[in-house]
Order: structure tokens, then sequence, then C-alpha cells
């Protein structure tokens, strides 16, 4: 980056950024020349991880302001302090020799940013240092000491000639005697974990062979992919309790990680090494299920693993030990031992296996295959309302003809009247010539037909509508028959979809052996009870809810079912008891981790939170206890007093919580003081096609899964009772809050049709909830498409879908609107604290910290507020005084001259700025500095460091409540 583009740019951040770096490289220099005047000895594990700390933090700030390639070179300085190798002698010097040439790097890169040039490649000039070059020769003579050591061992020391001051386990030693009879034992005793097990297996193996058999000279084999394969081998065999096979498959891991990251190379040596562990490891496979002869594989994997070992710490190894021959023995003669013989396959439950990617792409096309016959049905339906308008016509039509009929066709006979003079002739006798006139008069109408014009066109115009009603008759029998095939194609696709989806759908029990697995580990801390293991989930959905369990678990033993200690102090066992339960309810999939602890501290929780300034005092003392169990949620929000590999990072719960809204559901928390805390992962059992109820939202179209919903109800205005919370519906013997969707989905309430509720009463695990909504819609069958990206953090969404009429639309979760309901703050905006009224809002920003003015003061600016600052509450006072047409204050406590207390209490005492927004932000988190705030007036307080969102949220919600106030008064 060029420097003084950045410089003029952001000139103050820069030098706040220049200043800490300074700081930083101050620090380490100190640091390294402790480290070169100390003698080596155990305490440089911690003078190292210190050294760590500092580049670590250059790192990242160096990146946050877009100086990459002083970033970079902090990184490598990090990798090489990662390991913290315990050294001695040459080993060491040379060590803190690269270190010193690392930090002389990193003081002129920044020496450059000073001077106003532009960044140069740091790693590049380090190479030709001969850096990287020390560095490869330090990590091939002392290997063991740049590898992560374990907890238990943090004194082992590494001497000159590289052998470990502690006594290590001997790498030869088996795992455990008589592997072959472990395995078989395991496959005898664990047939269905076999049955996925062995096939994964099998399937990486292909992938490490087709890597090597297709690697060549010009393109190597992909070893990202050949490590993750031998990684997965691995850490599926530990979890489902083969050790001696995950060992084995740790060799390899080792040798590849070497391969990968250039230490090694993949020659000849090392491929044939590889090839022969693949086939040791197929050999393991085969020897499990009673094949692949008796004896010799403890062996044979014995000199395989010594090998890898070899080959990844650097040394040549030997020739590779073939095999046993496993003599072939005639069927007729063979003797096998009666518990090894494979059980005979049994057609009914036989299985094969098929990529997840398959089952996925089949499903996906069942999804679009509903959404087309969806449409058909919408055709058919048109059709048939043609057909019914047809039939309208057609009756119409019939009328008119038979009118027509009545009046010109058949008139009625011409009867003779007494003024009609008879015909006479000429005599005056009354004959006449028979023939004068036309024959047909000489006959009564009733014994001759006589046509004309008009006759043809009546009898014409019959024909017509006769052949009219035949046509009609014809289609609306094509008509139905289409429908009654459309009817019967919709059941044949509902059952095939509930046969495609059980086809992708696996017990429970593969996730409960796992975590079964890990909780055997940990046995001493707390009694595993797992339910619902029959349960069939998707494999899908079981495969992502492996990390979120185990997190979930992790979470029940270092916070829930607490120390033996705590557990004897609240009369409790000292052991605790965790219980894993899988149901299926109300077409959701509940998968619920329990523990018998304390439950929740929600004081802790909400301290907790206040002091990351994730949550200011206003918002918590307005929360629910449900609404607090859930802070626990937030990203960096831990309980724990202490970070450790497992615990206090605050990564857990969250992790747990995005994975249930990315597969559609929701993680719901309850917990009881003294009695325990219970977490439910509650996802919808279907995810891709499911029957919608569609509704209509201030013009927009939603919908809901019919499985949530309970009733639909369209009551008068004057049925609705009115609770603490708001209005409520009567259902059942309950009272359901009634959440209006119009204002959610920004519609002011009011209007012609006030006096009428339709409402869509929906179940949530904590009870009925009626949503109003402005009309209702008929039933769809739809895909449903799970949630992604921006959307996956909106708690109230499920998923969207597609109706018959191509239109897409959101499907809204009842138990995140219930949850929404509660904090209006969040949709209901005024006018004046957002948009063009926010831009002429000004704020009055107070702290005697510059770096504190700057960066608070651009948060406020990206929130559309104009900002003045001030040192000191005397110099606030006086700017009030002098112009106190503000829209709010953001004050610190502690300052010179005037604190924020003082400043509180004067701005209270003066008419003029008396109702004027004032809000605490320091770094005090105490319950006394937060009550005497609040006693002396504040309407807000919230710690730093302060976040953006927390900010603008909450600077917003107390403009628009004092802009609330403000018209009250007016």
């Amino acid at each position: 980056m060029d420097t003084s583009e950045q410089r003029g740019e952001n000139s103050d951040l820069l030098s706040s950024f220049l200043q800490e770096a300074g700081e930083v490289l101050g620090r380490m220099d100190a640091g390294l020349a402790g480290l070169d005047a100390a003698p080596a000895g155990p305490d440089d594990t911690a003078h190292l991880a210190e050294l760590g700390v500092l580049t670590h933090r250059l790192r990242g700030s160096a990146g946050l302001y877009g100086f990459m390639q002083l970033s970079k070179m902090a990184g490598l300085a990090e990798r090489m302090l990662e390991a913290r190798p315990l050294l001695s002698g040459d080993a060491r010097t040379a060590y803190l020799a690269l270190l010193t040439h690392a930090q002389t790097l990193l003081r002129q890169g920044l020496e450059r940013i000073v001077g106003g040039e532009r960044e140069i490649d740091l790693g590049l000039v380090f190479a030709r240092g001969g850096g990287a070059v020390q560095l490869l020769a330090l990590l091939h003579s002392h290997p063991e000491a740049f590898k992560p050591r374990p907890i238990e061992d943090p004194r082992r020391m590494v001497t000159e000639d590289g052998a470990a001051a502690l006594d290590a386990t001997p790498a030869d030693a088996p795992a455990v005697s008589n592997l072959e009879q472990e395995l078989r034992q395991f496959w005898r005793e664990n047939a269905e974990i076999w049955s996925y097990f062995a096939p994964e297996v099998r399937e990486h193996l292909g992938g490490l062979r087709a890597e090597l058999e297709g690697a060549s000279a010009e393109s190597g084999p992909d070893l990202d992919v050949m490590f993750r394969a031998a990684h997965t081998i691995k850490g599926s065999s530990y979890m489902v309790g083969l050790p001696g096979l995950g060992d084995f498959a740790h060799g390899m891991e080792d040798l590849l990680g070497g391969v990968r990251d250039g230490v090694l190379r993949l020659d000849g040596g090392a491929s044939e090494v590889l090839e022969a562990a693949l086939s040791g490891m197929d050999r393991i496979l085969d020897v499990a299920e009673g094949g692949g002869g008796a004896g010799g594989l403890d062996a044979h994997l014995k000199g395989l693993s010594a090998r890898m070992a070899a080959l990844a710490g650097g040394h040549a190894p030997a020739a590779v030990v073939p095999a046993s021959p496993v003599p072939q023995t005639p069927l007729h003669q063979a003797s096998v031992p009666a518990q090894d013989v494979a059980p005979a396959i049994n057609q009914e439950t036989a299985s094969i296996r098929i990529p997840a990617r398959q089952i996925e792409s089949l499903l996906e096309q069942m999804g679009e295959l509903v959404t087309v016959r969806s449409r058909l049905g919408q055709t058919l339906g048109r059709l048939d309302n043609l057909q019914s308008a047809m039939q309208d016509s057609q009756a119409r039509f019939q009328r008119t003809v038979r009118d027509f009929e009545e009046r010109h066709l058949n008139p009625d006979m011409v009867r003779a009247t007494p003024d009609r003079a008879a015909p006479t002739g000429e005599d005056g006798t009354g004959s006449a010539n028979p023939f004068a006139a036309n024959p047909a008069q000489q006959f009564d109408e009733l014994e001759f037909d006589t046509y004309n014009d008009l006759n043809i066109l009546a009898r014409s115009i019959t024909e017509l509508s006769a052949d009219f009603a035949e046509v009609r008759r014809r289609l609306s029998d094509n008509v139905g028959d289409l429908q009654g095939d459309n009817e019967l194609l919709g059941k044949l696709l509902r059952h095939l979809r509930l046969d495609l989806t059980q086809t992708s759908r696996v017990p429970f029990s593969q996730a409960a052996f796992r975590l079964r697995r890990w909780a055997r580990d940990h046995e001493a801390g707390f009694e595993f009870i797992s339910e619902g293991e029959d349960v069939r989930v998707d494999s899908a959905v079981l495969q992502r809810l492996s990390e979120p369990l185990m997190h979930m678990m992790t979470n029940a033993l270092h916070h829930g079912v607490g120390t033996a200690e705590s557990r004897a102090e609240a009369g409790k066992p000292a052991r605790g008891r965790v219980w894993l339960r899988a149901a299926e309810h109300q077409n959701f999939l509940e998968v619920s981790v329990r523990d018998d602890g304390q439950g929740l501290d929600l004081e802790t929780i909400s301290n907790r939170a206040l002091e990351k300034g994730l949550r200011s005092v206003q918002e918590l003392d307005r929360m629910s206890d449900e609404d607090r169990a859930r802070l626990i949620l937030l990203p960096g929000l831990s309980t724990a007093s202490t970070v450790s590999t497992v615990a206090g990072r605050g990564v857990g719960m969250d992790v747990v919580a995005t994975a249930a809204r990315q597969l559609g559901g929701e993680l719901l928390i309850e917990t009881r003081r003294d009695e325990g805390t219970t977490f439910t992962l509650r996802l919808p059992v279907t995810r891709r096609v499911i029957d919608v109820l569609p509704v209509q939202v201030a013009g927009r179209e939603l919908g809901f899964a019919v499985g949530a919903v309970r009733a639909l109800r369209e009551i008068r205005a004057g049925e609705v009772q009115h609770g603490e919370t708001g209005p409520e519906l009567a259902f059942e013997g309950r009272a359901a809050p009634i959440i209006d969707l119009r204002a959610i989905w920004g519609q002011p309430q009011g209007g012609a049709q006030e006096d009428t509720f339709r409402l869509v009463v929906l179940a949530t695990p904590t009870g009925e909830l009626a949503a109003r909504v402005d009309d209702f819609g008929q039933i769809e069958e739809v895909s449903v498409t799970p949630l992604g990206g921006l959307l996956s953090g909106l708690e109230y969404l499920s998923g969207t879908a597609v109706s018959a009429s191509g239109n897409a639309f959101p499907v809204l979760d009842p138990s995140g609107l219930g949850r929404l309901a509660r904090r209006p703050q969040d949709f209901l905006q005024a006018t004046g604290s957002s948009g063009a009224g926010a831009k002429r809002t000004r704020i009055l920003l107070v702290d005697d910290s510059l770096s504190v003015r700057r960066l608070v003061g651009r948060m406020l600016e990206s929130g559309g507020y104009a900002v003045s600052t001030a040192n000191d509450g005397q110099e606030a006072l006086d700017l009030l005084q002098l112009d106190p047409d503000f829209g709010a204050v953001v004050s610190d406590l502690e300052m010179p001259r005037m604190n924020g207390y003082e400043l509180l209490s004067a701005v209270r005492a003066r008419p003029a700025t008396a109702a004027l927004p004032l809000m605490i932000m320091t770094t005090r988190a105490g319950e006394k500095h937060q009550r005497l705030a609040l006693q002396l007036g504040a309407n807000d307080y919230f710690t730093k460091p302060v976040g953006e969102a927390l900010l603008l949220r909450r600077i917003g919600s107390v403009l628009a409540q004092a802009e609330g106030a403000a018209g009250v008064v007016a």
C-alpha cells in the first residue's frame, strides 16, 4: 500500500497505529534482550509466549490498517514462536538469532511506513538473508522441539543433541495387544457402525491412491486433499473406538504433513512407504471383516509405522518389510473360528453406499418437481374455471335458443278469428279454386310443416347449441381426467418424496456413539445418558450437527454440571449427569442436552455482556430471563473465569446457534436455578419440501409451515382481550399474544379493516401466539430453501420458498417472531432517529482520550450523526451553555477537571438541558457505578469497548424515546 495515500485519508488513525506498533516492537526488543541474557531453561516458555502475543497483535493491527507486508512478516514471526521450543546451546543461539533477524525486518518495515515509503516484501528479504535456510535447518535437527507439546508435559526441554530431557513413550510400543482380535471383536459387536465406517475409510483410501497414481512430473498430487483424507481416517478411527487404526493413520498424517509443508519430498522412498501404508490399511479392514488371513498384522504395521516415523523425522528409513505371505487355504479345508465367520447377508437389510451429494441432488430435483406439479395444479385450476365459465355461457345460450324457438320456430297455431272472412267463389257460395293460392295453405299447421329463412336459422342455432354442449361435456370430462391424474401424481410424488427422504436418513445413534466415546474419556466428571438413538435423522443434517453437539456437551461439562466442590456445597452428588435426547415432535426434530447443575447464572451473564460492550444497562433491565439466557449466544461472551483450550473464548454456543439457523431451526434454552439447564436444537424434519400456508401482509406474500399452524381465526375487534403485554386472543383456555405483522413489515396500523382481526394461531415451544395478517391463502406444497448469507442472521425467518405462481416469499419462524415482538425497537424506528433526521442530529461526545474520541466519533458519523467533542466534563458543560442544541450527550466517567457524575448532575440541574438525553460510556462495569449514574439521571449506561452496533442502536432508541416524550408534553 502507498503509505502517503493512506496517510492523507486517515492521518489521525495512522498515527495511532504507528504509536502502538512502535510500543509493540519496543517490548519485543526488551523480550529478546532478556532471553539472550538469561540462561536456557523452562522459563523460556513464558518469555516466548509473551513474544507470540506481541507478534499476533502486530499482525492483526497491521492487516487492519492495510500494511500487508508488515502483517505477513509478523505472522511469520508468530508461527516461529507458536511451538515455544525449549532449546539449549547452539540451537538456542541460532533460534534467537532468527527471531532477532525477523524483529529487525519488522523494525525496518515500520520505519518505511513512518517515512511514507511503499512497503517491500519483507518475507523475501528474510529468505535472501538466510532466514529460511536457517529455519529449515533447525526444523530438521530438532523436529520434536517445534511440535506442539502436551499440556501435561510443559517443562520438556530438548538438549543440543536433540534428545528429550524427559522419558518418552517408545514410538513402536503397540497400542493394544492382539490387534487382529480387537478388530474382529469390534466388527462383530458394532455391525451398524462398521456399515458406514468401513466404506468411508475405503473411499478415502481410494482417493489417496488416485492422487498417488495420477501424479506426474508436471503436476504433482494434491497434498491438501491427501492430508485431509488421512486426517479424516485418523479422527474417525479414534471416534468409533479403533485406536490401533487411528495411530497408524496418525503416522501417515505426520508424513503427509511434512511433505505438504515442504520439509520432506514425495520421492520414490516416500511414495513407496505411502503405498505400503495404504495396503496395510486395506489389510486392517479385511482382517476385521474375517478375511486377510491370520497372524503377522501387528508386526507388519509396526514396521510401516517405524518407516513413516523415520521419514517424518527427517531420517533415512529402512527397507520396506513386505507383508507376511498369507497361505491360500482351499475353501473346503479352511478352518476359521466360528465367532469370526461373517454373518450371512440379509437381503432385506442389505445396504449400498451412495454419495451424499447424489442424494442431495435427487432431493433438490424432487423439490423442483414438486414446484412444477404445483404449477400444473394451478394451471388445471384455471382450466377448470374456464370450463365453469363455458358451462355458464352454454346455459345462457340455451336459454336464448329456447326463447327463439318459442317465438319463431314453433309459433302459436294461427286460428281463425270472427272478423276473418272466408274466401268465396264467384257465385258467392263460398266455393273457390283450391289451388288458386299456395297449396300449403290447404293443410292445417298440424298436418304440414312450413320452412322459411327464419325457420332454417332457428334450426341451425339449435344444432350449434347441441354441438356446443357436446364440446363442453367432452372438455369437462377431460379436465376431470386431468385433475384425477394430477391428484394421483401428487400422491405418487408425496410417497416418492417420503421414500427418498428416508433413504437419506440414518439413526441418531451414529452421533450418539461419537458423543458416548467422548463422554467415556471424561466419565470422571459426569455420567452420560442417551435417549432416542433410534430416531432417524437426515444424514446431511446429522453431519452438520456433529460440531454443535460437541460444543453443547463441552458446555455441559465445563459450565453446566460444575465442579465436585460446588456440587457438594449445593447438596448434589459429586458426579453430575448429562442427558442427550432426540425426539420428533410436531414435524420437528428436537435434540436436547440437559445437565443437573446449578443452572445459568443470569446475573453473571448480564454483567459479562455489559463488560464486553454487547448490551447496555437499560437493555439488560428490560430483558426477560429468557432473553438474558440467550445472551450466551452472542459471539465472544463466556462465563468462564479463565481461558483454556476448551472454554472461555465465547465461541461455542454462538457456533451452535448459527448452525441451527443455517439448518432452518433454532436453539432453545431452558434453565432453572439449582436444577440445571437444557439446550434444545429444534430443526424441521423435512427442510426441502413442506406444506405452507401463504398469507398476505401489507401487500406482500409470506408463509407459515403448516406444521406450526394450530388454527385460523377471524374475529371482531371487540373480541380481542388486552393483557399486560398488549392484545391477546383467548385460545383453548389460554391467552395467546397477538403480533401484528403489518407493523413489522412497515405498514402503519389503522384503516377500514381495523374492526376485523384475521389471526394465524402458531405453536411455539413456550406456548401459542397469534399473528395478525390481512388475508389467508390456500395451502401449498412448496420447496423451501434454507437461509444463507445476510439473511441467516434474521431469527424470525426459517427459509424462502417459491409459490406455484412463481413468486418467491419468506417462510416465517414462529419462535423468532415471538422474540422479535418483545423488542419493538428493532423494527419500530422513529423517523427522527434515522434517515434524514439522523443526519441533522448533533451528538456531543465527551472523553479525555483522543483515540476514543476519534474512534467513537467515526462510529457516530457512520450512523449519520454530526459529532462535536469535548476533552472533559467542564469543556462539555461550557459548550452546552453556549449551544444547548444537541440531540444527546455520550460521556465518559473518569475525566480531569469535571468527571462524568459531576457533568450529569450539572446537566440535570439546568432547565435548558434537564431533558437532554445523556448516556455514560466507561470501562467501569461495577454495579455501584451503574446505580449512581442511573440515580443521577443517566438515560443509559454501557461499557468500553463499545461495539458500533450497540452504540448506534442505543442512541437511536434513546432519541426515539426523547422525541416521544416531547410529543406527549406538546
